[in-house]
């Protein structure tokens, strides 16, 4: 199941293509046509080109500056500032042959292949460890005021009513079997579930959702007082609904990734299982791409 992690990492870098020129060939590059043209011409964004530009301190043209040339107007370049002119840039960029529609094609048959591979693993009648004592835990638990029991020190992130802890707990086994089974670490940190692979970190959190109102039953009126509007005919508090959700959230990065799986009318947080094995692998995967151009940026 590893190697699946390394084919989907390889898959990802395949579309890329490793570009490197010196600060003083950049300059030049970036000086003699729109920018916008020449990242498009390697495959990568404006906007991606302006920041190692920023990064290594190399100006570009003013707004305006092509008009004015195309008008035929002399316009000066903006020198370079000192620096080392021959330091090595080396930008991790798309294939400029590949087509959106191809890349987007290619992540689907490859997700599709990912998705093939994973096999959830079973809860059985012998749950995680981590499962086994956070059970204990929660179950001696008291609920709070809205019937909700959260978790304590040594504790996975759940936080859930009596009624959902055993179906709670049997998909936190199903998950972290599957993950354990596809190389990931998984171990309680603080007050959070982590989950890491190849420096790449997640925190996994599993709850109920809360309903905000709920029709009071006759027995609840004061038949003898004032008579109620429809729209008072309800308790404002929140009460646990029954339906599970689980949520992950990336750690340590600028932009953190999170996404969240619920239970519908047409499927259960258990159908999710593989999904969520999947998108953890594709978000380790993109991230771990990411740093591998981060250092070679550096």
């Amino acid at each position: 199941m590893i190697i699946e992690l390394l084919l989907f990492i390889a898959v990802l870098l395949s579309m890329m293509d490793i570009k490197r020129l010196t600060r003083k060939e950049l300059y030049e590059e970036v000086w003699s046509e729109p920018i916008v043209k020449l990242a498009r011409k390697y495959g990568f964004s404006d906007v991606w080109l302006a920041r190692i530009c920023k990064k290594n301190n190399i100006p570009r043209p003013p707004r305006g500056y092509w008009a004015r040339v195309q008008s035929g107007q002399r316009v000066p370049k903006t020198p370079l500032p000192k620096g080392d002119d021959k330091k090595i840039i080396a930008i991790i960029t798309h294939d400029p042959t590949q087509t959106r529609e191809r890349i987007i094609a290619n992540r689907n048959r490859s997700s599709k292949k990912l998705l093939r591979s994973i096999v959830i693993q079973s809860n059985g009648e012998h749950p995680h460890p981590l499962v086994s004592g956070s059970a204990r835990i929660l179950e001696s638990a008291d609920p709070d005021t809205i019937g909700i029991v959260h978790p304590h020190h040594g504790c996975l992130d759940v936080h859930v009513s009596k009624d959902c802890l055993s179906r709670a707990l049997n998909v936190m086994d199903s998950v972290i079997k599957s993950l354990t089974a596809m190389g990931f670490e998984v171990f309680i940190s603080g007050n959070k579930t982590a989950v890491s692979k190849d420096g790449v970190s997640f925190s996994m959190s599993l709850y109920e959702e809360m309903d905000r109102r709920r029709r009071l039953k006759a027995a609840d009126h004061n038949l003898e007082g004032y008579y109620r509007f429809g729209y008072n005919q309800y308790d404002k508090r929140a009460y646990p609904s029954g339906r599970l959700a689980l949520s992950i959230v990336e750690l340590g990065s600028d932009s953190l990734h999170k996404k969240t799986w619920r239970d519908a009318e047409i499927k259960n947080l258990e159908d999710h299982v593989k999904a969520i094995i999947s998108s953890l692998i594709r978000m380790t995967a993109i991230r771990k791409a990411l740093m591998i151009n981060d250092q070679i940026e550096e």
